[in-house]
């Protein structure tokens, strides 16, 4: 295996698994339902709704990125934005938009020459690398948030309360 592939089988495996470190983030979403991803399980904290918007908005401004664009861009209303009816019908959509975008970071990434990944874009202190990597450790990070909460939510379904 080339260095190129491997780098696009560790952002699946972060994606959608296995990964040996804990669940990757559609693992993590795996049996969340519509009323478990809008709840604010935490008080003071993002739900699993909100946070799985996120990770889109974030890794599509990226794929922006690194196709060119000069900036990376995410709109405070796509950061982390509310769900409008919250039914499972929009959750199913919201999964959905997770999927597409992370097929078109894999489609962008595996256009990338292996000696690309190391240089710096214009005007930026990070090579092109340390961005996919970005998006890549972002998923995870949010992986471990949505099982966290996905535990908070248990306790307080099972009759118990986190403090």
């Amino acid at each position: 295996m080339n260095e190129h592939s491997s780098l696009l089988k560790q952002i699946q495996s972060a994606f959608d698994g296995p990964a040996w470190h804990g669940p990757a983030l559609l693992e993590a979403l795996d049996g969340v339902d519509a009323r478990i991803a809008k709840r604010r399980w935490v008080d003071g904290v993002h739900s699993i709704w909100e946070i799985a918007l996120h990770t889109v908005a974030w890794k599509r401004a990226v794929v922006k990125f690194l196709d060119g664009a000069e900036k990376i861009v995410v709109e405070d209303q796509d950061n982390f934005p509310v769900p409008d009816e919250g039914d499972d019908v929009e959750w199913e959509h919201v999964l959905n938009e997770l999927r597409v975008a992370q097929a078109e970071f894999l489609t962008t990434v595996s256009r990338f020459r292996v000696e690309k990944l190391y240089e710096l874009p214009p005007g930026r202190e990070w090579t092109y690398n340390t961005w996919i990597f970005g998006v890549m450790n972002h998923d995870l990070y949010h992986a471990g948030q949505v099982a966290l909460l996905r535990k908070a939510a248990q306790v307080e379904m099972q009759g118990s309360r986190l403090t």
